[in-house]
């Protein structure tokens, strides 16, 4: 177990530990209260919880029913410290939610690294499931930008960690071609590698008078 701000954590051997991307991003992201949040991914529950403590209304999802099992338990232990909401929904990517269920904020630490089968460790495979990017990094990531647009509000913000041993390239073509903007808002350098967050907002469309 281990405490952020305020917040009493467990871990489990079943669920990814939170790292350096957990943190940068805890860093990054911009909560308001009553900001409706719906956070992928979820793990042990940390970024979930701490939306919620500072008063948002959050949906979390995981894929991995340990997790599940664990954000429950977090939520039991730190619920004296939440002042919003929580939801846990077990499921894939946006697979959990409504067909028209909007957020002000929606945040995903993604598997992004380049992975081949000879890195992955195998077992279980949810530690594998955490970690694997596909080939270029970019598996998870692109299906999660692919499936952004119907469930963010229209000046809502997306969050999410890209590393730069993916494709850089090939990520801000996708993001270009499914209608965001984007901002690279932190950035942490490591010995093989740099950690940035990304934060996606829609393409504002300036009208032109002359078409009135």
């Amino acid at each position: 177990m281990f405490h952020y701000k305020g917040l009493e954590i467990e871990t489990s051997l079943e669920v990814y530990d939170p790292a350096e991307d957990t943190f940068l991003l805890l860093d990054s992201i911009d909560i308001k209260k009553f900001d409706s949040v719906f956070e992928i991914g979820t793990g042990c529950g940390i970024i979930a919880l701490y939306c919620a403590k500072l008063g948002a209304n959050v949906i979390c999802s995981d894929i991995n029913p340990f997790a599940i099992t664990l954000v429950k338990e977090n939520l039991e232990r730190n619920k004296s410290n939440i002042k919003g909401t929580v939801e846990i929904q077990h499921g894939d990517l946006f697979s959990v939610l409504k067909p028209k269920e909007k957020f002000d904020i929606i945040i995903f630490n993604p598997p992004y690294l380049p992975s081949k089968k000879d890195d992955l460790i195998g077992g279980n495979g949810w530690f594998d499931k955490a970690v694997d990017g596909g080939i270029d990094g970019l598996s998870a990531i692109r299906r999660f930008i692919e499936g952004l647009n119907k469930h963010l509000e229209s000046n809502g913000k997306a969050y999410f960690v890209f590393s730069s041993l993916s494709d850089r390239k090939k990520l801000e073509k996708i993001i270009s071609k499914s209608g965001f903007e984007f901002k690279i808002v932190n950035s942490k350098k490591f010995d093989d590698e740099t950690l940035d967050v990304y934060i996606l907002s829609k393409k504002t469309i300036i009208e032109n008078p002359c078409q009135k």
